[in-house]
């Protein structure tokens, strides 16, 4: 169930100064909502599947899910996150039509600082792209979660 990225840590950085506020408040919406959803998935699971959350034209958040996939691992099946994050894309941009705005959340691991993290891939309809990264891990107290850190994110829905 774990997708792997290779991403660097990048200092945090926003989306560009001309952004349009609606479009800023669209996204601060979806990602903060994603990272709350896969957050509480955590909390009360211990993991999460790869889902989509959407922001229709009147301003309600819905979520997506598509059915998981397999990996025949031989005794044991495993999850294909990576097909399932693809699955939600492709269901994404059939329905694009109908929201303004749109992100994929799932589990990442990053190499280089030896965690996994939550991951959202947000878009909007007016062409902007923006990923969140929250690194987490399991403590004896309990789930820690660390700031999560934006990057400019790749536009797939709306291409």
């Amino acid at each position: 169930m774990e997708h792997t990225t290779t991403e660097q840590n990048t200092p945090e950085t926003s989306a560009p100064a001309e952004l349009a506020p609606e479009v800023q408040d669209d996204l601060n919406k979806l990602i903060g909502t994603a990272l709350g959803v896969a957050g509480e998935q955590l909390e009360e699971h211990g993991a999460f599947l790869p889902v989509g959350i959407v922001l229709a034209h009147n301003g309600e958040l819905s979520l997506v899910a598509v059915s998981p996939t397999e990996v025949d691992g031989g005794e044991e099946s495993e999850l294909d996150a990576d097909a399932m994050v693809a699955d939600l894309f492709a269901a994404l941009a059939q329905q694009r039509e109908q929201n303004r705005a749109a992100a994929v959340v799932c589990d990442i691991h990053l190499p280089d600082d030896v965690t996994d993290a939550i991951h959202v891939m947000a878009e909007h309809s007016s062409g902007v792209g923006v990923s969140a990264v929250r690194p987490y891990r399991q403590a004896p107290t309990g789930w820690e979660f660390g700031n999560p850190f934006l990057e400019v994110g790749e536009i797939q829905i709306w291409a």
